[in-house]
């Protein structure tokens, strides 16, 4: 008489499946706690200072939801201020190792970080500053818009000067097309700051 011994084959592959099972779901958390999310960004709009300027400029960038992205609303859509510099008090840099060094600009960034057609207007506004009362006559800034893909790219670069603190310069507008194609257009001649004052949308 002979025995059936297909049960036990089954048994150990049910056994074996369980055990691989085991192994992934316990490998899959771990891998993704150090992969991490990484969002993707598309387009960087910048405002550099010098940085032996204490000023604190800010960068405000208003997008196809109408409602601007600045140091009182950091996120609006794909947009978020991932920099915000308070001048001289910011300029300063923590390395790992313990060691201070200083920035080589005060800079402000919002990023863009999906293609989300519509209408953008950028501007900075002079929120506090030092240096006039020392004698400067104004505040230079430097604004760029840069396209991260495929390649980075400078779309724009234009150098505004700001002269009274409140003062805000309409630097750049554009329309952004489905394709993520950029089209310059006449900046808006009211400051961009007007219709949000108070710092809140």
């Amino acid at each position: 008489m002979t025995t059936d011994r297909s049960p036990i084959w089954i048994g150990l592959a049910d056994l074996l499946l369980c055990i691989l099972s085991v192994v992934i779901v316990a490998v899959a958390p771990t891998r993704a706690k150090v992969d991490g999310v990484k969002p993707k960004a598309e387009f960087l709009i910048t405002a550099d200072w010098k940085v032996e300027l204490d000023s604190d400029v800010d960068l405000w960038v208003i997008g196809p939801e109408k409602k601007p992205v600045f140091y009182g609303s950091r996120e609006v859509g794909c947009a978020s201020l991932d920099r915000d510099s308070l001048g001289y008090s910011t300029s300063e840099i923590t390395l790992a190792d313990g060691s201070v060094v200083q920035a080589e600009s005060n800079k402000e960034t919002t990023t863009l970080r999906c293609i989300a057609p519509g209408h953008y207007d950028v501007g900075v506004n002079l929120y506090s500053d030092r240096e006039l009362a020392k004698g400067a006559t104004s505040i230079p800034v430097r604004v760029e818009v840069t396209g991260l893909n495929p390649r980075v790219t400078v779309l724009f670069a234009k150098d505004v000067a700001l002269d009274q603190v409140g003062q805000t310069i309409n630097v750049a507008s554009f329309d952004m097309g489905f394709d993520g194609k950029i089209k310059l257009v006449e900046p808006p001649l009211e400051p961009i700051t007007d219709a949000y004052k108070g710092g809140k949308p």
